[in-house]
């Protein structure tokens, strides 16, 4: 049996984050897909039909084994290229949760009804799921496959450790040596702890009770929302060292959305213009956080050069307490 190998470089082994390049412009309450800007297309009835078959049109899955520098063996397809498995599916029973931008950053491997070819892999560890779009998805170990977008030639694993929830498949299903060492990062729709905490890779908006501000905007892990006076609604003016000081507020899709103690209605978001990423509004203001907030309840921010203030539920900038301070 032959076995590829190939020594890639650290920088290509790295763990780099999903970036958002589109949000659409899609009214609250309708479905979009974050990633690409379009609103989602109505779903084809035949691939909803519980009883439909693999297509037979997609060219038969090849999983081999590979040597990569630093992981040791890992599976890919019959290109070369590096296959994933996702910390937040599961294999038994085996069910994929990477849908809409997400299986467009990583691309499920199909199934399909011919026999997948194997190298190196135990065929009786292949399987395949039917993925909620009605398409089938191959498996090893019941976890799904997908491959990475950024892996552009055979042997890179720029996919390894993104989020902390995506790592290199092995032969025998499970991640790949080292998996679990390597760099974790914001991963967007990956998610950022490896499937501990319930709502990563979600947008989550809530409210908490400042002893000395009264009722504001956080997060879901408690972390205080700002808005700045130099926005207006829809608009940011904050970029280069303003943001490393004030970075934003992302919002991820309206599939991926959870609100509680603000109006739903009062929810947006905007496309920014020097990266393309999707930043989090309420009643048409601009959100961020603040660098220098340490731990959740934090309100540093509160005042600083007149400009930055906690928001109330209503999306009103809340002036108590002003602190004056520069950054």
């Amino acid at each position: 049996m032959h076995i590829p190998r190939w020594a890639t470089p650290a920088a290509a082994v790295a763990a780099s984050g999903v970036l958002l390049t589109g949000c659409g412009k899609v009214p609250a309450g309708q479905q979009a897909n974050a990633g690409v800007g379009a609103t989602q297309a109505a779903p084809d009835p035949a691939r909803q039909d519980p009883s439909a078959e693999p297509s037979p049109t997609v060219t038969p899955p090849v999983l081999q084994a590979a040597g990569v520098s630093r992981l040791g063996k890992v599976v890919t397809d019959g290109e070369g290229r590096t296959l994933y498995r996702f910390d937040r599916d599961t294999a038994r029973p085996p069910a994929s949760t990477c849908m809409d931008s997400c299986a467009k950053t990583w691309p499920p491997v199909q199934a399909t009804q011919g026999a997948v070819q194997v190298d190196g892999v135990d065929q009786r560890l292949v399987g395949k799921v039917k993925r909620p779009d009605g398409s089938w998805q191959v498996t090893l170990g019941g976890w799904p496959l997908y491959r990475y977008a950024k892996d552009e030639s055979p042997g890179e694993v720029k996919g390894q450790g993104v989020g902390g929830a995506w790592f290199a498949a092995a032969p025998d299903g499970k991640k790949a040596a080292g998996g679990q060492r390597e760099r974790q990062q914001d991963g967007g729709d990956g998610g950022d702890d490896g499937g501990r905490d319930r709502w990563a890779g979600w947008t989550v908006v809530n409210v908490r009770k400042d002893p000395r501000l009264g009722m504001i905007v956080t997060d879901g892990q408690g972390r205080v929302m700002y808005r700045f006076d130099k926005d207006r609604p829809k608009v940011t003016n904050c970029f280069g060292q303003c943001k490393k000081a004030w970075p934003v507020v992302k919002f991820t899709n309206w599939k991926k959305l959870k609100v509680e103690g603000v109006d739903r209605s009062r929810i947006g978001f905007i496309e920014r213009k020097d990266d393309g990423s999707c930043q989090l509004t309420i009643n048409g203001w601009p959100m961020y956080y603040f660098a220098k907030d340490e731990k959740p309840g934090d309100t540093k921010g509160q005042g600083v050069q007149n400009v930055w203030w906690v928001v109330s539920p209503q999306g009103a900038k809340i002036t108590k307490g002003a602190g004056g301070s520069g950054y």
